[in-house]
Formats: C-alpha cells, structure tokens, sequence
C-alpha cells in the first residue's frame, strides 16, 4: 500500500475507532523521532515522522503500529552501521556481518549495504589502499598484509592490484625490526639472539631469505661472546653452586650454559679458565 493510501485508510479509521495504541508524548531529535506509548517506545526515522504525519494523529492503528515496529528494525540497523563507520572505516564484509544480528533478512543487508555504499560510507578499494599503507608503517610483511585484508573481507582482486611485492621495502623493515627485536633479548649467546629473531621474523611472514639477510645486516653486536659466556657462567655457579657439586654441577653448569644457546667447546674453555682461578 502506497503512503499516501495507507494515510486515507488510516484517517478513516481515526475518525471511525478508538485508536489502538494512544500517543502518550512526541520526543523529536537530530536524525529521529520518539514515539512514546503506553507501554512501550518506538524510534522512527524523522522522513517516516512526517511522512505519515504522525504529528497530527492522537494515535496509531493496530496497522500502522506494526509498520512502524518494522521499520523501526530497518532504522535501528542503519544508525548502528553508522555509528560503527563513524569510529573508523569498514569492509564490506565487517558491515554485513555486523548487519546480519541486527534482525533483518538477505534483502534489507543487501538493500542497506548499496546504500551506504552510494552515500560513500563503504569502499572496500579505498579501504585497502589506506589498510595497507598502515600496516606497511607498522613493518608487516606482504604475505602478512594480504592475510589480514583477506580475513577483513577484501577480496583477491584489489589484494593484488594494490600490494606490489617490494624486496627493497621488505628487507628494510625486517631489518629494522631485527635491530629492535634484538634490543629486548638479554643475556643469550649470540646465536641464540639470532635464532630468536630470525623466528620472530619468520611468525610475521618475511620470507627465510630476507630475514637471514635482514639478521646478517644487524649481527654487530660489539659484546665478546666469551666475556658473555663468564658473566653468564658466574650467574649460573651461584644458583647451582650451592645444590650440586663435583660433575653434577657442571652438568648443570653445561646444560643451563647450552640452554642459552652457547656452544659446548666454548664453555668447556670458560669452564677450564675458571677452574684454572680458583687452583
């Protein structure tokens, strides 16, 4: 029924009946209108306010009561991906997912999403482009990016149209996190630090040859790995010196020493080294 048909039907009705749901109290805001009833409120959308002149009416009929509880779910649905889009930008995919709780069917998400999508509040190209040179900043690696874009919603096509490969640009921010990640790693042999960070590397998605390339650029670690190996090895005397003794100290000794990624021969040598002090 058209709106201007439901009108007369329902200006019918108002002069020939007691209206069904009385209209206590009108409360109009910014982008909507609050209808308060007896028991209960509805929120309509300022058009539908005075597109049924809601304005002149006492109260509404059992039918426009439940046409406007419809639409009143539409309504709702559209403020909140509003609101969403309004804290930060959003996939298509993000938006029709948060949608479909909303209480509307597959003809109403899609209806809504051209919608938002003509309004310009939805462009899964403009996302991406602005997406990736985020995560570019914060040093993720191309095959990381294209993993997270994809679980956003954005699809194989713009991935590849606008996520060049970059080997200079890859290598420059998996050495650039090599150097910060190695900061944080503290009393390891120096293999030790370089396995670490070469699996952290790895976990972000940066291929072996660039994180082995990136690891080799920052392998300027100026601290003696023997003076290292002493430090480490007079720590580890005082927390087992006074459990063990004997060879079942230096087993100790060797297998927390190795733990921290030195080699056998070089404690073996600060061990003897030691021994030699003390004698």
């Amino acid at each position: 029924m058209k709106q201007e048909d439901f009108l007369q039907e329902t200006r019918k009705n108002e002069e020939s009946e007691d209206l069904s749901y009385p209209i206590e109290k009108i409360k109009i805001y910014e982008d909507y209108v609050m209808l308060y009833l007896k028991e209960e409120k509805i929120q309509v959308s300022v058009d539908s306010y005075f597109g049924y002149k809601i304005k002149d009416i006492k109260g509404l009929s059992d039918e426009l009561y439940h046409k406007l509880k419809d639409e009143e779910i539409v309504f709702k649905a559209y403020r909140s991906a509003l609101r969403k889009l309004s804290y930060k930008d959003h996939t298509v995919k993000q938006i029709h997912d948060h949608l479909k709780g909303k209480g509307l069917d597959a003809a109403q998400i899609a209806e809504m999403i051209d919608r938002l999508k003509s309004y310009g509040f939805l462009d899964d190209e403009k996302y991406c482009i602005s997406r990736i040179a985020f995560l570019r900043d914060a040093k993720l690696s191309a095959k990381q990016i294209a993993y997270k874009l994809k679980r956003e919603g954005i699809s194989e096509q713009l991935i590849t149209k606008h996520l060049k490969a970059d080997p200079e640009t890859e290598l420059q921010n998996a050495s650039e996190l090599a150097r910060k990640y190695r900061k944080t790693i503290r009393n390891k042999s120096m293999a030790a630090k370089r396995k670490a960070v070469m699996d952290r590397l790895l976990s972000l998605g940066y291929s072996y040859e660039t994180v082995n390339a990136a690891v080799q650029s920052d392998d300027t670690d100026s601290e003696n790995e023997l003076e290292l190996l002493h430090k480490e090895y007079e720590k580890s005397l005082f927390k087992y010196g006074k459990k063990y003794e004997g060879r079942q100290l230096q087993e100790h000794l060797i297998a927390r020493l190795m733990q921290k990624g030195f080699s056998y021969s070089d404690i073996k040598t600060v061990m003897e080294e030691e021994h030699g002090k003390e004698s």
